[in-house]
């Protein structure tokens, strides 16, 4: 099998800095979850999938603590390690596949473990690999950010991401470079709206959708929708998922997602105000939002009991514990 496992390689991934990854932001979110999380000072912090490295360097060089981080990309860990250079900062960057790292020797024990979008694009067999890291190297009382698309705010959009890639595979994508082979998927479904598609006529949402595409950075779309793998998940399938690495769930690394006031209406927060299963709570919570994109927050537990008041074992991955 192929380095790259299937994921999108042909371009690098888009440069950005995700707040919500901030050791510090984990803790305000624990807090506010009514969770103290066990962080020190100088946290111990490893990011999966680091992409272009900007959030991990922003934070070792703001930051005090020891940071550490794998991608498999060697041309993406090329370019976070001239960051690294720059700021000097206490911070370890591989290009290990994640089965590489987690076999590594010189790992410590991490206060914080966090991956941003990764999990949407990895094989299963990755995704065990990522939970067993965790459940080996998160120290009890650290927090696990986990960001990922869910559902069933992507449902309508699952038939033009199979559109796209079969263009790759079979509507002369191949013989395209990178650009124009996402140029000519877009572009494809575009012309298949055209032609009076029913599915694009009875799915408003998914017309809009496509329109927002065409006006998208290509790198973010290949990486978005050209990997061999574009896996969604329920909140119930990610609080199952995380359970074996012991992972309590604490919310969303958005602190507003948590307010029911900012988030739903008066009918709508009354409803969920009458659901006393976390699970249940959070799947419902996602419905009324048409949520697409988690942010969760998890916290390890701590010897045998639950962290805070907490009831579950993980649930939405995003940040905390």
């Amino acid at each position: 099998m192929a380095w790259s496992y299937g994921y999108f390689t042909d371009l690098n991934y888009t440069h950005g800095y995700y707040p919500e990854m901030n050791p510090a932001m984990l803790r305000l979110a624990c807090l506010c979850n009514a969770v103290e999380p066990q962080l020190p000072d100088a946290p111990s912090y490893l990011e999966l999938g680091f992409g272009q490295g900007v959030t991990i360097n922003m934070l070792a060089a703001a930051s005090s603590g020891t940071y550490w981080g794998t991608d498999f990309n060697p041309a993406q860990t090329v370019e976070a390690r001239k960051l690294a250079d720059a700021s000097r900062a206490d911070i370890h960057l591989y290009d290990d596949s994640f089965e590489e790292f987690a076999n590594r020797r010189d790992l410590p024990d991490f206060d914080v473990i966090a991956l941003h979008g990764i999990w949407s694009w990895i094989s299963e067999n990755n995704r065990k690999i990522i939970t067993d890291i965790i459940r080996r190297k998160l120290r009890p009382g650290g927090v696990a950010y986990i960001s990922y698309n869910c559902l069933p705010g992507w449902a309508p959009v699952v038939p033009i991401r199979q559109l796209m890639s079969l263009y790759q595979d079979y509507g002369g994508g191949k013989m395209s470079r990178p650009i124009e082979m996402i140029e000519g998927a877009v572009q494809f479904a575009e012309e298949i709206a055209k032609a009076g598609s029913y599915y694009f006529r009875d799915n408003p949402f998914a017309r809009h959708h496509l329109e927002h595409m065409g006006k998208q950075g290509r790198n973010y779309l290949g990486h978005e929708y050209m990997n061999a793998v574009w896996h969604l998940e329920h909140f119930s399938d990610m609080a199952r998922s995380l359970d074996e690495a012991k992972l309590t769930y604490v919310g969303s690394a958005r602190l507003l997602d948590g307010i029911d006031a900012f988030q739903l209406n008066e009918e709508g927060t009354r409803f969920v105000s009458q659901i006393g299963h976390p699970i249940m709570r959070e799947t419902v919570r996602d419905f009324l939002v048409n949520r697409r994109f988690a942010p969760i927050s998890s916290q390890r537990e701590q010897g045998h009991s639950r962290v805070g008041n907490i009831a579950t074992p993980g649930a939405r991955w995003h940040s905390c514990l």
